[in-house]
């Protein structure tokens, strides 16, 4: 963008300014000091004008240091939470190198049983097929309890 002049008007004075942004951007500039420095000049009636724009001007340079100093914080932050992104990252990568390992030698054992012939069971137990006969009920002699008495 070419550079323009701009005409801006601030506690009274005129002031031409040559800039690349655009006019808006700067008449919105003109109009924020202005009111700024016309709270301090109604704060202190016997401030100057030179006095109002230095405590402005004090004013911006702490907010522009704090904010400075907030984007510093917000820049070390994200760095950090890349830094964690980026070992969380290959962590999973590895998780799934070693599912897939696992996932190969799982099929591989399969495979394996598969080919192995039956094998006869460690213990010789034969299948009953009769059913266990039943027990007799014991009844108390008379004058004798009982379990069921309980």
């Amino acid at each position: 963008m070419p550079s323009h002049k701009v005409r801006l008007e601030i506690c009274g004075s005129s002031y031409v300014v040559s800039t690349n942004d655009s006019a808006e951007y700067l008449l919105g500039l003109a109009e924020k000091l202005d009111t700024d420095m016309k709270e301090i000049l109604a704060e202190a009636p016997n401030a100057s004008v030179t006095s109002s724009a230095v405590i402005t001007a004090l004013g911006y340079l702490d907010q522009a240091a704090k904010n400075a100093s907030g984007a510093d914080n917000m820049r070390a932050q994200l760095q950090d939470y890349l830094e964690e992104a980026s070992k969380a990252k290959i962590a999973a990568e590895e998780y799934r190198r070693e599912a897939a390992d696992l996932r190969r030698q799982l099929e591989a054992l399969g495979q394996k049983n598969a080919e192995k012939p039956a094998q006869k069971p460690l213990l010789n137990v034969p299948e009953r097929e009769e059913k266990p006969k039943e027990v007799e009920k014991i009844t108390p002699l008379d004058g004798q309890m009982g379990i069921e008495d309980f």
